[in-house]
């Protein structure tokens, strides 16, 4: 598991930030801080979306600690984490569009995650 975890570090990283993203939601949610009234955001960070991103960080997290090789899980992993960041990071621009701000922390950092992974399957395939 360890040769494992050395070789696919890129997508534990990737793994743990999505689950980041899972917890900020959480932790808005449970602040009682929303600025995302009327965006996209208010449908995303309800318990079903949550549920559903720590599922895809599960998924990723199984294959950096595993390596599973087999029924296409490398691509299905990596597409369902390009289209989950990329979600959020167009509803996190779209938010910021709609409250009037240039582009928000969790935008930026989405965009980074989502750059990242982009990168990454492009680079290494």
């Amino acid at each position: 598991m360890i040769e494992n975890l050395k070789k696919n570090r890129f997508w534990f990283i990737k793994a743990l930030e999505t689950y980041s993203l899972a917890l900020y939601f959480i932790v808005k949610r449970s602040a009682g801080t929303f600025d995302w009234i009327h965006s996209p955001l208010a449908v995303l960070d309800d318990p079903p979306f949550i549920f559903l991103l720590a599922c895809v960080g599960t998924v990723a997290l199984v294959y950096a600690l595993w390596n599973v090789k087999h029924l296409y899980y490398k691509q299905i992993m990596t597409g369902t984490l390009t289209f989950v960041w990329l979600v959020f990071f167009l509803s996190f621009v779209l938010a910021d569009i709609f409250i009037g701000r240039i582009l928000s922390f969790p935008a930026i950092y989405a965009f980074f995650v989502l750059s990242g992974i982009v990168a990454e399957v492009l680079v290494k395939g």
